[in-house]
């Protein structure tokens, strides 16, 4: 057998899907760490719609993508 052969007929071996737990192992900062996006994400939110005009706000809206487009 030559080392072509031996390569097409390698497979990968079988490991089981990684068992993801329920709840924060990680110390219990899981809901700070979401609260903390969620107000990042809201300040970003507020800085950009006060940093848009009227029209350009007019336009986002007029070209926003809705349903899979």
């Amino acid at each position: 057998m030559n080392m072509t052969t031996n390569l097409r007929e390698r497979t990968e071996p079988q490991t089981p899907p990684p068992v993801i737990g329920s709840g924060d192992p990680g110390g219990g900062n899981l809901e700070a760490l979401a609260q903390e996006g969620a107000a990042f994400l809201a300040a970003g939110h507020d800085i950009i719609n006060s940093a848009l005009s009227g029209n350009s706000q007019a336009f986002l809206e007029a070209n926003r993508q809705r349903g899979g487009e």
